[in-house]
């Protein structure tokens, strides 16, 4: 599996961090997303876009990163 972030600022709530993960055909399998100034988490086990977009605007980021908020309640 493969892992990638990518950032954008919500107006009135803060940044959000949308990580993704992706398989070795980079499918995406699960999301995440994260808004810094309200706390707010949104999980994705099963999303509807399985193509990422603009792939070069993302950061790869390791496992430990993505699964840090896939792990909070």
């Amino acid at each position: 599996m493969k892992y990638y972030l990518g950032t954008q600022f919500v107006p009135g709530k803060g940044e959000a961090q949308m990580f993704y993960e992706v398989d070795d055909s980079e499918t995406v399998m699960r999301t995440v997303t994260y808004i810094t100034g309200t706390g707010e988490l949104t999980k994705v086990p099963d999303p509807i876009v399985k193509k990422l977009f603009r792939k070069e605007a993302l950061s790869e980021v390791d496992a430990t990163s993505f699964n840090e908020h896939w792990n909070k309640d």
